[in-house]
């Protein structure tokens, strides 16, 4: 059988997640997963903004929703997101928000009033966390923003049960009137594992708004708008009678055990890993807790008396642990606790197994295991070096960042002269060598509100934003600085999609997320609506035209913006295949062994023979944009017919 063949009786090119089998088993990601349970409960719109680690979930979505009959979009921002799938909501339709830890700061407004006023159809909203910061800004633990708003939140441990606990938290949802958080993290969103199917599941709802639940003027204003914090509180109370006998939590223990373990979402695998190493699968009672807000008091106050010393494993935060603390008061005021917050695990990040590893062996006073991982990793740390964050070949972002640092020289006479208030996306990397030229790098839209602060007091600054994020938070920010006559520069750099996450289309992207043509919304229609005088659109390629064009915002008084645009290099590579981009060369004969296109640009493509001082581009990274050539002082650099 021929390899492409076998490939094709392997794996059917339709997506397992829409396969109508229920009972197979296939292989999914976990955010694969949680799209496959949304599908099993019968959603009807689903919602995202794209943001690592849950970008696959909407991916998935938007490649199957035409197939599946559902809504699905990419909305501009995530309260939007979480707004849309509430409005389908209180119409009796089930539906599902996903977004990253992050994300969900932004939709709190929102998701504050869904938990008080409460869900007619079952509304699941994702918060996927990002311990140890692997594509975020900061480690954040929103299970306390559900315990905040008392809303229910449940972790799975791996994809089946993220699949699962999805069809379940609609269930709950309904059966409360509450959202449900289904929390995961980084390695539950992106592991791979077998998944049982269910049945697929089209529910026959008539969207009828429920007047009754949710109208001021028929429900009435007071019954509405003052005494839902009690009635939340009430919810609470009983589904933490429910989270007590729930499936979710699995308890296993003899009574004979003087160890226990609470293992919190995906850590129950390190838990279970190294019970199997050190062969004490029946040494230690484990509580696999599923359900992490409200917790089931019942049963950790079971596994708390039958024990002398207890480990909670969780991430990032010892949110279950400092609740246990608490427990273990009145269920065992001898117990010993062992956690994040007593030191034995680390007060961040996320865990690994050499440290699970560590302390269950000291616990149970045993010899630890080997762990050769452990010191090929150690023996690597003296091999390797960090790899340095980059722009890809090709990037506009990069050539943008080169002229507006000229720029700012020629008019500033001193690039420091200057605050670059960067954003979040791929241009967030300019602060990188060679480049170098960044300041702050804040969360989506910051640029343009701490540029005006600065500003305010008499520090020059350049707001410096890509085109989903102006989208996303940017334009309260540039309206005020309009009203309030601020100084402030303004750069987007515009790529025409959302390339950091996975290249989703943005408002301007003229196609929605199922691939639908629509109205591509404009970035300088947007700020010559809000009142900016002074803006000018320019292509990124053309580093002499950019240069000219930040030379004369800096110059202008007022609110000025320069859009610099050009297509994402990864992106245009590939809406042209199967062709190919003709790479540019170096002729040597011409070439100084100056440095200059490495020290100042800095391209990936771009190479340089030591010995024999001497320029090249690596023609299998090279995307042919021709802007080394623009920066090479001898004009060594040429096209294919140049």
């Amino acid at each position: 059988m021929s390899l492409n063949k076998w490939f094709t009786l392997s794996y059917p090119m339709s997506n397992p997640v829409t396969r109508d089998s229920p009972g197979e088993t296939v292989l999914l990601m976990g955010n694969e997963a949680i799209v496959r349970g949304a599908l099993e409960a019968g959603v009807r719109i689903a919602t995202s903004y794209p943001g690592t680690p849950a970008s696959e979930i909407g991916n998935t979505l938007a490649e199957i929703a035409k197939e599946v009959g559902i809504h699905f979009e990419w909305s501009t921002n995530e309260k939007v997101a979480f707004e849309v799938a509430y409005g389908a909501s209180m119409c009796n339709q089930r539906g599902l928000v996903s977004m990253k830890h992050v994300g969900l700061n932004v939709a709190l407004d929102i998701m504050e009033m869904a938990a008080l006023r409460g869900v007619k159809g079952g509304l699941v909203f994702v918060s996927a966390d990002d311990p140890s910061q692997h594509s975020s800004g900061q480690e954040q633990d929103q299970r306390w923003l559900a315990k905040q708003n008392c809303v229910p939140a449940i972790e799975p441990s791996d994809p089946q049960d993220a699949k699962d606990f999805t069809v379940y938290a609609y269930e709950l949802s309904e059966k409360y009137k509450l959202p449900v958080m289904l929390r995961t993290v980084t390695r539950i969103s992106h592991m791979r594992s077998d998944v049982k199917l269910g049945k697929l599941q089209k529910l026959d709802r008539e969207a009828k708004f429920d007047f009754d639940q949710f109208s001021y003027v028929v429900a009435g204003f007071n019954k509405l708008f003052y005494g839902g914090e009690k009635e939340a509180n009430e919810k609470i109370a009983k589904i933490k009678e429910e989270f007590d006998i729930s499936p979710l939590n699995k308890l296993t223990m003899t009574g004979r055990e003087k160890v226990g373990v609470i293992a919190a979402g995906q850590t129950y695998n390190y838990v279970m890993e190294t019970l199997v190493k050190l062969g004490a699968e029946e040494k230690v009672a484990v509580l696999k807790l599923g359900t992490s807000n409200p917790l089931p008091e019942g049963l950790i106050s079971r596994l708390l008396k039958g024990v002398e010393k207890v480990l909670v494993t969780e991430e990032p935060d010892p949110f279950v642990e400092l609740h246990i603390k608490a427990l273990a008061k009145d269920a065992n005021p001898g117990v010993t606790l062992y956690g994040r917050i007593n030191g034995k695990l680390p007060s961040e990040g996320e865990l690994m197994p050499m440290i699970v590893d560590a302390v269950i062996a000291e616990m149970l006073g045993e010899k630890l295991p080997q762990n050769p991982r452990g010191d090929l990793e150690n023996e690597a740390k003296d091999m390797i070096f960090s790899r340095m964050l980059t722009v890809c070949a090709g990037c506009p972002h990069r050539s943008s960042i080169y002229a507006l640092k000229r720029a700012v020289k020629a008019v500033k006479g001193d690039i420091h002269k200057v605050v670059i208030n960067g954003d979040i996306g791929c241009y967030g990397l300019a602060w990188a060598p060679p480049m170098s030229y960044e300041d702050t790098y804040f969360c989506m839209g910051a640029s343009l509100g701490v540029s005006q602060g600065m500003n305010q007091v008499g520090v020059d600054s350049i707001a410096w934003i890509g085109d989903g994020t102006f989208f996303h938070a940017a334009i309260p920010a540039l309206m005020n600085a309009v009203q309030t006559k601020t100084n402030i520069k303004v750069v987007v750099a515009d790529n025409s999609v959302t390339a950091m996450t996975g290249f989703q289309p943005n408002p301007q992207s003229g196609k929605t997320a199922m691939g639908e043509p629509t109205k591509s919304v404009s970035i300088e229609a947007i700020a010559k609506a809000v009142g900016v005088d002074h803006i000018e659109v320019t292509d990124a390629y053309d580093t002499k035209a950019t240069e000219a064009a930040f030379r004369r915002m800096l110059q202008t008084d007022g609110v000025a913006m320069v859009v610099s645009r050009r297509i994402c290099a990864t992106e245009a590579i590939r809406k042209m295949r199967p062709k190919r981009p003709i790479p540019y060369k170096v002729d040597e004969s011409k070439c100084v062994g100056c440095k200059l296109c490495l020290s100042t640009f800095g391209c990936p493509g771009l190479n340089f023979d030591e010995e024999r001082k001497k320029a090249s581009i690596d023609p299998t990274i090279c995307m042919g944009c021709g802007v080394c050539s623009q920066v090479c002082s001898t004009g060594c650099i040429h096209g294919r017919d140049t």
